[in-house]
């Protein structure tokens, strides 16, 4: 599938007078040259004219359906939300209405899921990733020594926009990689005692999910993971412009639920604990 850019656009444009351009159609994942022809660019078995490029927009992800840019966005009245593909540095994010789902200020989405799994290390046995996105994470663990990885998305929307996503490729086609399309919340109760050998809890704003940040589900994360487990809990900074940090509060919960050796690291924005 043909992935442009407002970047790869312009590149295209500027190569009109050349009759081509060297340029990346999967989001950075390869390069390609294209041909530029009366006009229009051909770009894999499709073509687009270059009028048309003109209208492509800063962060907007595109397709091309029948010579035309189609950005990657959808709304869905069952959640009200709007979701978009929305191209950030490195690696995509998906913006939710007008929530984004990675970090990016000081950091990238590629560096922000590195970071988290790198709290983990070493990534061994089986991995919980609570909350599925775009599945860097996951990827990544399953990448870098899991053995397998259960991950959740209970948001049908937001896998469908996965599905375009180049960079998430691999969490449709890892064979150790299983995704759970429901709420972790109810998928958490499946399993025994001690499953996991390592946790990966990167939860939407509490705006969007409270319930994954009550005592009741910290307790479930400490039931399933094994003992000398570790957990990760990524934890946004909503009120810290105001004094306030909302690590403090989750901190005390997981202690509440069992877990020790628990410290909030600045750099990666989370928790990490232990289960002994």
């Amino acid at each position: 599938m043909i992935i442009l850019t407002q970047k790869e656009a312009q590149s295209i444009l500027k190569g009109e007078k050349r009759g081509s351009a060297f340029v990346s159609l999967d989001l950075g994942k390869t390069k390609t040259e294209v041909k530029i022809e009366n006009g229009e660019v051909f770009l894999e078995e499709t073509k687009v004219s270059l009028k048309e490029l003109n209208k492509a927009k800063e962060h907007t992800c595109y397709t091309v359906e029948n010579g035309e840019l189609k950005s990657i966005e959808l709304f869905s009245p069952e959640t009200n939300l709007y979701y978009k593909l929305w191209f950030e540095k490195d690696w995509p994010t998906v913006m939710l209405s007008s929530v984004p789902m990675h970090r990016w200020k000081n950091t990238t989405p590629k560096n922000h899921a590195l970071s988290i799994v790198n709290e983990i290390h070493p990534v061994k046995g089986r991995v919980l990733d609570t909350c599925c996105g775009l599945g860097y994470t996951a990827t990544i663990a399953a990448k870098n020594g899991a053995e397998s990885v259960d991950t959740f998305e209970r948001d049908e929307n937001v896998l469908a926009i996965a599905k375009y996503n180049p960079w998430s490729s691999e969490l449709f086609l890892g064979a150790r990689i299983k995704i759970h399309p429901e709420d972790v919340l109810d998928g958490i109760k499946k399993f025994s005692d001690k499953t996991f050998d390592r946790i990966i809890h990167d939860p939407p704003t509490p705006s969007f999910s409270p319930e994954l940040y009550e005592a009741k589900f910290y307790e479930n994360l400490f039931r399933v993971l094994k003992n000398r487990g570790i957990l990760y809990h990524y934890c946004p900074a909503p009120g810290k412009t105001k004094g306030k940090e909302f690590w403090v509060g989750v901190k005390r919960k997981l202690e509440e639920a069992g877990f020790s050796n628990v410290s909030y690291h600045e750099r990666s924005s989370g928790i990490r604990a232990l289960k002994k």
